[in-house]
């Protein structure tokens, strides 16, 4: 048995592995584990972390270590994921990216313009164009204020893209299962934030190039790296290719995974297919098969005080 730690609003990301007939998948929100004393003896993989307060990180932490203690399989320590903000300031040192972040509480303002403002955590997309200079964030930044963001989840990141045609702009992604290092299909826009794609833009030329990396798996030792770095064991890295070189934009811990859909060009239909398989194949390789028993868990005392105060609700799962 698999197990997935979400949020309770962010567990359908995963709902298609737990469809899967060749993988027992079980879908578990941080709101129902930490309500639980007994778990099943499974693997377990802890996503959402950018998500989770305060308390709910802190007890996350420990649910893994109990886990981990036990002798059980488990990905993702939360009290080490490194977020979006530490993670590419350490790709920018590293020499891995070629653009930086700035924090809002960073003692030093961006240097390099233009920059974008985005959030520290959560999945929101760009809050702004690209900015030219220091006013213009700083306009940007206002504007965030007064729409209620919190300063301390701002972040000012250079700008770093390419179009691979006029017009058409090219997200790739790179999927890490334990050890397993699975290419993703791309995402082709007709903007600079190609973030869900415009259908019929690709050309057929690009679908094709599209089958050979799934296949071929080019970015697959870097892309380790990265994620190493990260201490991300799972997860779904997605970057772009800026004069030939992988430029990371973030890891995401708990991406949406989708079947295989129909599409006009054959390449298409043979990579999000053959992506798909090999991410199969990947979590049946993680999965802890024949795992007999449950074991007994805890909460801090502490940390049980601190979700009493913040209680959320969520639909009861017996294990």
């Amino acid at each position: 048995m698999i197990v997935i730690l979400t949020t309770g609003s962010h567990r359908y990301t995963h709902r298609v592995l737990a469809r899967e007939r060749r993988l027992d998948v079980k879908l578990l929100s941080y709101e129902e584990v930490f309500r639980l004393r007994r778990l099943p003896r499974a693997t377990y993989v802890f996503t959402d972390m950018d998500r989770l307060g305060y308390f709910e990180l802190e007890q996350a932490g420990l649910l893994y270590g109990q886990l981990r203690r036990a002798g059980l399989m488990t990905l993702n320590d939360p009290t080490r994921v490194s977020q979006r903000f530490k993670l590419l300031r350490q790709l920018k040192r590293e020499g891995i990216n070629d653009f930086d972040v700035w924090s809002l509480n960073d003692a030093a303002p961006p240097d390099r313009f233009p920059v974008f403002l985005r959030t520290a955590s959560a999945h929101r997309g760009v809050l702004s164009g690209l900015l030219a200079n220091q006013e213009a964030l700083d306009q940007a930044i206002g504007a965030a204020l007064e729409q209620g963001l919190p300063q301390r989840e701002l972040l000012a990141v250079e700008y770093c893209a390419e179009p691979v045609a006029p017009g058409l702009f090219r997200k790739l992604s790179l999927y890490r299962v334990g050890e397993r290092m699975i290419t993703g299909t791309c995402v082709h826009d007709n903007q600079w934030v190609a973030k869900n794609g415009v259908k019929g833009i690709a050309t057929e030329a690009l679908y094709d190039d599209e089958l050979r990396m799934v296949r071929d798996n080019p970015h697959g030792e870097l892309l380790r790296r990265v994620f190493t770095l990260a201490n991300i064991d799972y997860g779904r890295a997605d970057f772009a290719l800026v004069g030939g070189r992988p430029q990371i934009y973030e890891i995401n811990t708990n991406p949406m995974l989708a079947p295989p859909q129909p599409h006009p060009v054959k390449a298409r239909v043979e990579s999000s297919t053959l992506a798909h398989e090999n991410l199969i194949a990947a979590f049946a390789a993680i999965d802890s098969a024949g795992a007999r028993g449950h074991i007994e868990v805890s909460l801090h005392p502490r940390v049980a005080a601190g979700l009493r105060r913040w209680p959320r609700r969520d639909i009861p799962w017996r294990p």
